[in-house]
């Protein structure tokens, strides 16, 4: 009688009644989203951006290189469209995200993927550059953390709730001796830092870490072999499988995950060092 009772008056409890979440499936999992990807005219950038428009995004590639976003835009459709960002320019990131805002009429999901090496050969910790240093910090590091920051005060203005993903490195978690290193190191503590500030509005924050990708930042072309020794499953990291996952962590399936980094590595900087 007692526990009768009892479920009678948790009916009228407005506190026992919680979110019921359904999961979509792959075609629209990312429907009526619209999406800001920095570094979109990249190998990692354009197949997130692309994935993303099959999902049902629309999406907003964001990069210097204008013929490259365009190019970029006709292969993804009519759900792409691209702004000019320099990430190297912080007191620009107000305007471009105002100017962003206007091409779909909000934006919900940043993905950070804007990011640079080193290309000298032979470069290393005993003959780096001041100059060589500050690009790829500058750009990395610093770019990421103030855009980052200008993103996330336009969610909370908009009362938007919003996920950032930051795309990263396995390396982040290997000696960093290199800038390129350093930066993904930097990145690697912004994203449970930014999570905890962020949480509270809304807004999820992740990362993911992939091992060395077949894109033409490594010099890969389509149809070179993917084959290689620096993890255990003898194989680079393919831009449409970090795509993959990236759609899930911005997606309400990803909302659970907080402050994250998925490794994509085949076990490099994880289970074992290079």
């Amino acid at each position: 009688m007692k526990k009768q009772i009892k479920r009678f008056i948790n009916l009228f409890k407005t506190k026992n009644y919680i979110p019921i979440y359904e999961l979509k499936n792959d075609k629209n999992l990312l429907e009526g989203n619209v999406a800001l990807i920095t570094g979109g005219s990249g190998g990692i950038g354009f197949a997130i951006a692309k994935s993303f428009a099959e999902s049902g995004c629309k999406v907003i590639i964001a990069g210097t290189n204008e013929k490259k976003l365009i190019d970029n835009c006709v292969k993804i459709g009519a759900n792409s469209k691209y702004i000019i960002l320099d990430i190297n320019d912080v007191s620009s990131f107000d305007a471009t995200i105002l100017d962003a805002h206007k091409l779909f009429g909000k934006i919900d999901i940043l993905v950070n993927c804007a990011g640079v090496h080193t290309p000298r050969k032979g470069a290393d910790f005993m003959n780096f550059t001041e100059e060589e240093y500050d690009k790829v910090m500058n750009v990395n590091l610093k770019g990421t953390y103030f855009f980052t920051q200008a993103m996330s005060k336009y969610f909370i203005k908009n009362s938007i709730h919003a996920h950032i993903l930051f795309i990263s490195s396995s390396t982040a978690i290997e000696p960093a001796w290199s800038p390129y290193r350093l930066s993904k190191w930097g990145i690697k503590g912004m994203i449970p830092g930014i999570a905890q500030k962020l949480l509270k509005n809304g807004i999820v924050v992740n990362g993911i870490a992939p091992g060395s990708t077949a894109t033409k930042l490594l010099d890969f072309e389509e149809g070179d072999s993917i084959y290689t020794t620096e993890n255990s499953n003898e194989r680079y990291v393919m831009p449409e499988e970090v795509a993959n996952m990236s759609k899930m962590l911005v997606s309400s399936a990803g909302d659970m995950i907080v402050g994250e980094t998925i490794y994509m590595s085949g076990g490099r900087g994880t289970i074992e060092l290079r």
